[in-house]
């Protein structure tokens, strides 16, 4: 049989994970920035993808652009030159403006903030598509709630006010205009991160409760009580709706409920996980109190493990015996995006992948940081596949500070979270740039190339990865 792989490079072979991830990583930024602001577009566009046929991605969508403000936030906060901070402040300006420029633009719509895409000059896309996508409000909400306690902590509430949280009804300002938006429109149905399917979603939901709960607190500390407690009241609501996406037969936190598809999803998703990722940044993950479905909940680590047995047998690059570390992971088993057409199946994608890296150094940290690990019947298997002495670990047992155990577990979460970046590595392209998908036979790149998402998602998760490493 021939392997009609892509044939790696002699520097894979030699370079460190350590030193492929310094050079990646400024690879990462410099692309991520050129999908921001590009030339001809509206200040604070950020393209989905600079790809303008086949697919066309070249397109803001709120989504994503949120996604992508969490990493330049990131590198806001890091930046050692003063140049480099500026560019990204200015970057962010530009996003906070244009964000305002849609809000008021998709108003007069007929999905109102739910609008899901735009032109790159600030005009909603008006072709057919699925409407509304009300995950795209609470994400925006989420980052530009961090940018406003960034900015408070900097001595610039004048600034927050006039432009992120103003306190009025009806508001100017682009973070109250989300939170009320998500407030008053989470009961409805909506379309799902990959914008094929209505109904209610746990990617969605968990990402409106982490807005209101983080809205809640920057309303109550810019002196807006009133909406502080409205906010956490409608999270509270959120709790046991998401409570109900358990099904406890199959052992997954199913992705949908009250879908309205033919034939149905099976509900394994990987938005799953990834939705476990979003909203507490790595400084303030801890600030608002207990997460609802934090990383290490029993239910979620469940829902990975069958999400990584399930993609490990059905990508034919995932076979063991091609000797690849690292699970590539898709979307859904039953994706029939190609990248081209909607008609075809479905492959693994780098930021999924690279997500899943994230969720196990976000794991390692979380379990450093608690010093203890319950292992229950239903987080079992998650255990039991990870690397070495880990999978002896016994339903019932608790890994308390001072246990070798404990620091071999966080070892082997950094290792499993090392195989799925080594996996990404395995099949990028020589330049360090990456497309939407990789193709499940043979790893090549396809789809929209230079996906924003894959920058963001390295530049986040291999933060996370350093966080790990640092002394406490």
């Amino acid at each position: 049989m021939v392997d009609t792989e892509r044939p790696r490079h002699v520097f894979m072979a030699e370079e460190s994970l350590e030193g492929w991830i310094r050079r990646e990583n400024a690879r990462a930024e410099l692309y991520l920035l050129r999908n921001v602001s590009p030339q001809g577009a509206r200040p604070g566009a950020i393209i989905a993808s600079p790809s303008r046929s086949n697919p066309d991605y070249y397109h803001h969508w709120v989504r994503d652009a949120g996604i992508v403000v969490r990493a330049i936030l990131q590198l806001y906060r890091a930046a050692r030159e003063p140049a480099a901070r500026l560019r990204c402040f200015e970057r962010m300006m530009e996003f906070v403006d244009f964000s305002r420029h849609i809000q008021q633009t998709a108003v007069q719509g007929g999905t109102g903030l739910g609008e899901p895409r735009f032109y790159v000059d600030g005009s909603p896309y008006t072709g057919p598509w699925g409407r509304p996508q009300d995950d795209g409000p609470a994400i925006r909400a989420i980052e530009l709630t961090h940018l406003a306690f960034n900015l408070l902590e900097e001595g610039r509430r004048g600034l927050v006010q006039e432009l992120l949280y103003d306190a009025t009804l009806p508001t100017g300002s682009v973070i109250k205009a989300d939170l009320e938006y998500t407030a008053h429109r989470w009961p409805a149905t909506c379309y799902d991160a990959w914008e094929e399917v209505l109904g209610h979603h746990f990617f969605t939901r968990l990402l409106q409760r982490k807005a209101l709960v983080e809205g809640a607190a920057l309303a109550a500390r810019l002196d807006d009580p009133g909406a502080a407690g409205f906010y956490l009241e409608q999270a509270r609501s959120l709790d046991n709706e998401l409570r109900r996406h358990w099904d406890p037969e199959r052992e997954l936190l199913v992705s949908i409920l009250d879908q309205q598809t033919d034939p149905p999803r099976s509900g394994l998703d990987s938005s799953v996980i990834i939705a476990t990722l979003g909203g507490y940044s790595i400084e303030d993950h801890e600030l608002y109190g207990e997460d609802l479905f934090p990383v290490d909940h029993e239910q979620v680590l469940a829902t990975a493990a069958k999400q990584k047995r399930t993609f490990q047998s059905l990508y034919p690059i995932n076979d063991p015996a091609r000797g690849v570390a690292g699970i590539a992971i898709g979307r859904y088993p039953e994706d029939r995006y190609d990248g081209y057409r909607t008609d075809s199946i479905g492959h693994p994608w780098p930021s999924l992948t690279i997500g899943f890296a994230m969720y196990h150094y976000k794991l390692a940290m979380r379990y450093r940081r608690r010093r203890k690990v319950v292992v229950t019947p239903t987080g079992l298997p998650f255990f039991q596949g990870l690397p070495g002495e880990s999978a002896q670990i016994e339903p019932g047992e608790e890994l308390l500070e001072g246990d070798p155990r404990l620091e071999r577990l966080v070892d082997a979460l950094l290792r499993e979270g090392d195989a799925f970046l080594a996996r990404v590595r395995h099949h990028m392209n020589p330049d360090g740039s990456m497309s939407e998908q990789m193709n499940r036979f043979t790893g090549f790149q396809q789809g929209a190339a230079h996906l924003s998402m894959n920058y963001a998602a390295f530049l986040l998760a291999t933060e996370m990865r350093r966080y790990l490493l640092s002394p406490t």
